[in-house]
């Protein structure tokens, strides 16, 4: 993630290289290790059918021939301050947590309309019910989301941490890692026990083992 960002702010690399390569990166680092812990293909699905619309493209997702079974969105927030961003008054950059709330509802969006789709085709009477938080854990797919954020301070930790704590109450799970700038590295923030991604991805992976 350094040398990402240090390209970004120095000038290599423009924000279309750093949101395609970091994010790609991330996303396929995801996959390999669950695919390497649960023995289950981990891989992205375009044009997959939602409730309403008829189009989602998933970061990563276990699928089999019948249906997705578990999807996994993964998203990056934060770049150095730059040339292409020279309006912005931190000098270590925007806010990690600056665009969170918009990704975590796009993530929320998501998951509420596949949800939706999977019991509308399961024809069971199995939508949404007046306790919807509890249908939505207990419906298929599972779904998780995986945040990696760069922060510039603690206020930008706390402020991310409640977004996360906000999807993992109607997500099957959200696991984080935060890392800030320090001379010429990163280095990881803690963040409570039950949002730290190694633990998220261990549920994941437990999940995927005991998948057909």
């Amino acid at each position: 993630m350094w040398n990402f960002d240090r390209n970004l702010a120095e000038g290599r690399a423009d924000q279309g290289d750093n949101q395609n390569g970091k994010g790609d990166f991330f996303t396929d680092l995801v996959c390999v290790l669950l695919e390497r812990c649960s023995g289950k293909p981990i891989d992205s699905r375009p044009g997959v059918r939602g409730r309403i619309f008829r189009n989602h493209n998933l970061d990563a997702a276990y699928s089999t021939a019948d249906a997705v079974e578990a999807l996994i969105e993964t998203k990056i927030a934060c770049a150095p301050k730059s040339d292409r961003n020279p309006s912005q008054r931190n000098a270590l950059g925007r806010r990690g947590s600056a665009d969170l709330d918009k990704r975590v509802k796009e993530a929320g969006l998501k998951t509420i309309d596949l949800k939706a789709e999977w019991a509308r085709v399961a024809g069971q009477g199995g939508g949404p019910t007046g306790d919807f938080i509890t249908w939505l854990r207990t419906c298929k797919p599972t779904c998780y989301l995986l945040l990696a954020v760069r922060l510039v301070d603690d206020k930008d930790l706390q402020t991310t941490v409640r977004t996360a704590n906000a999807a993992n109450s109607f997500m099957d799970g959200c696991g984080i890692v935060c890392y800030q700038p320090f001379e010429d590295h990163y280095e990881i923030r803690e963040v409570p026990t039950h949002l730290e991604m190694d633990r998220v991805m261990s549920r994941i992976c437990d999940q995927l083992r005991a998948s057909r």
